[in-house]
């Protein structure tokens, strides 16, 4: 790995409802992601990194339990960007959004957000934009299959991207 200065370092908080493909999503980078779960499920916190576009990026993924919420927030602190993961499958935890959303940007700010339209893959997922526009969410929406790696570089990215230009 190349030197890098702190100034490239990036703490990204992958966050959504339970079941959305959270911990696979984060295991999807870096040599050996770090899961902290009981019988298959993020008790913890999920942690990786990696160099990617010139930034060394710290990547956490919290619980999708509400009862986690003190974890979410204390995994969230100090982050400079946040993707919501959410399962495309069930529309039925789209409802949990706003919550997460005001409970993660509570103890970052306002930072950029990305959503994951997560399981892209299965049958009876929403597309991107049918989930976009159920949310009015104004920002950026990406489909993705973590389970298969499908556009989760494409989510990261992004994010990364809206990192940079808020910081120009």
């Amino acid at each position: 790995m190349e030197p890098h200065s702190p100034e490239q370092d990036v703490k990204i908080v992958v966050t959504g409802p339970y079941n959305a493909g959270k911990s696979e999503f984060v295991q999807r980078f870096g040599i050996k992601p770090i899961n902290v779960a009981v019988n298959g499920t993020t008790v913890g916190l999920d942690f990786t990194h990696e160099m990617i576009d010139n930034f060394h990026v710290h990547i956490f993924g919290t619980p999708g339990q509400d009862h986690f919420r003190d974890v979410q927030q204390c995994v969230a602190r100090g982050a400079s960007g946040v993707i919501l993961v959410l399962d495309s499958t069930d529309p039925a935890t789209f409802a949990q959004v706003e919550q997460l959303t005001k409970r993660i940007k509570a103890v970052c700010g306002r930072v950029p957000l990305v959503i994951c339209a997560n399981k892209q893959d299965k049958d009876g997922a929403l597309p991107p934009d049918r989930i976009k526009q159920m949310l009015g969410f104004k920002g950026k929406v990406i489909g993705s299959s973590a389970l298969h790696g499908e556009g989760t570089k494409t989510t990261l990215v992004e994010v990364l991207k809206q990192i940079r230009k808020a910081e120009d």
